[in-house]
């Protein structure tokens, strides 16, 4: 990810992505992952998205995490608990309460972070990235996610492509990205009165041939 760009997004205050009320799919989907309050949620790019605000009421744990440090300062300054930080590799980690707060690549996060992960929810992260890195960052997610765990994917398609984020991604790519590893169902297509098309997706974690088979005992026949 280019952390250059996305700090000077972040210091120049160019957050049009940033949206001003929790998103209509969020909650409206939400219920279909059929998670207990008390799931660990994964929000990649969460940037200060009060979507956080909303996962947390619902009384899940959630890991928010964004390449720039100045996302995770506006965040935490929004809210009164207090915040404690730790410093993992090239990682700051903040603590608020039943957040984790990353500021950093998420391509740095060790696996095992989020290996206690339920569900994932995107709606800013894949539609973030260029397509070169899309790829990466989709088996980075099937790499850490154990069997079973879920995501609610928000993508979108505007008329024209743009040469900055949000860049369009289909329901095609969508699959060639995830369908190996996970199962997918499309929940909504929908277009906008601007002719942007909206698309939502749940996506549940396939489980890895040989997850769970019991290995040879010692002095077992070969056959």
């Amino acid at each position: 990810m280019d952390k250059d760009y996305w700090e000077d997004v972040w210091r120049n205050e160019d957050l049009g992505f940033h949206q001003p009320e929790v998103n209509q799919h969020l909650q409206r989907f939400w219920q279909r992952l059929q998670l207990v309050p008390t799931s660990r949620v994964f929000v990649p790019l969460c940037g200060k998205s009060l979507d956080m605000d909303w996962l947390l009421s619902e009384g899940h744990e959630v890991i928010g995490a964004d390449i720039a440090e100045k996302a995770q300062e506006d965040y935490l300054v929004t809210h009164d608990e207090p915040v404690r930080f730790t410093q993992e590799n090239k990682l700051k980690l903040a603590w608020q309460g039943r957040l984790l707060f990353v500021a950093g690549d998420i391509m740095h996060l060790e696996p095992d972070m989020l290996r206690s992960v339920d569900a994932v929810y995107d709606r800013a992260a894949l539609i973030a990235l260029p397509r070169a890195a899309r790829q990466n960052y989709a088996l980075f997610l099937a790499n850490c996610l154990k069997p079973g765990a879920k995501m609610l994917l928000i993508t979108r398609q505007a008329p024209q492509e743009q040469l900055m984020p949000p860049f369009n991604v289909s329901a095609e790519e969508v699959a060639e990205l995830y369908a190996t590893n996970f199962i997918l169902e499309q929940l909504l297509s929908k277009t906008r009165q601007d002719g942007v098309i909206e698309e939502v997706f749940l996506l549940k974690r396939k489980q890895p041939a040989g997850w769970g088979r019991l290995p040879r005992e010692a002095g077992e026949a070969q056959n």
